[in-house]
């Protein structure tokens, strides 16, 4: 099997409004090293990502080229692009910039995640890496544990659902470059937005298959998830 070209494509063009803070929750610190600066770490010592890129607000990417990369030496390519109105939009730069990248898009494996997931580690990209190159595409899943019930009018509780059949995905998601390029271009055509990534490559017909995820790549949303991500720190 032909070796495939690996390219993470960083996300972290967001506002991070949720986390109520005048600094963007990407830029915010982790025992005094920056959460993007961390989650590029993550690809940087994974020793088979060929490339990344960043896809920052286009005011910021002086700020992050010097304050949060050039500081740290980082061995793998890294390449910037801007963000857009929305995540989907940011993805799609970020794709567009992967394709430039690019000898082949059917031989090249893009890995697209959040910017503020800092604790992704190696063998969930291997895994999720591994199947896309056989299924073209494949996101990192957990399982629901707690019992999830379905709600109307936020008031009344509608039925229960089956929390079998039930998982959160994560990122990265991975896809091969071709098939997610088609299929983000459908969206654009026919004016879908997606949830994830994921979400867009279904909304195209494409099949999405799924590995094991981890309990500890959370998203770094809200000031909880923050005390949170201090105490895995020590953890991990």
């Amino acid at each position: 099997m032909p070796r495939f070209r690996n390219i993470a494509i960083i996300v972290a063009a967001g506002k991070g409004l949720r986390m109520h803070s005048l600094e963007k929750k990407q830029y915010m610190e982790l025992d005094k090293i920056p959460v993007l600066s961390r989650t590029i770490t993550a690809f940087d010592s994974h020793g088979k990502i060929d490339d990344i890129v960043l896809v920052l607000p286009s005011e910021d990417r002086v700020y992050c080229r010097d304050l949060l990369v050039m500081p740290y030496e980082f061995k793998t390519p890294i390449h910037y692009t801007n963000g857009g109105s929305t995540r989907q939009e940011s993805v799609f730069n970020g794709l567009i910039k992967a394709g430039k990248l690019s000898g082949a898009f059917d031989k090249t494996i893009v890995l697209i995640h959040d910017g503020v997931r800092p604790f992704v580690d190696k063998r969930l990209m291997d895994d999720c890496i591994s199947k896309a190159v056989i299924t073209g595409a494949c996101i990192p899943v957990v399982k629901i544990t707690d019992t999830v019930k379905k709600v109307v009018d936020k008031e009344w509780i509608l039925h229960t659902l089956d929390r079998d059949l039930l998982f959160q995905a994560q990122t990265p998601q991975v896809f091969r470059l071709d098939l997610v390029l088609t299929a983000f271009e459908h969206a654009r055509v026919t004016s879908f937005s997606g949830t994830d990534d994921a979400s867009i490559m279904e909304h195209a017909g494409v099949c999405v298959s799924v590995a094991p995820g981890s309990l500890y790549n959370i998203k770094l949303t809200t000031q909880q998830d923050f005390a949170l991500a201090h105490y895995l720190l020590k953890a991990l």
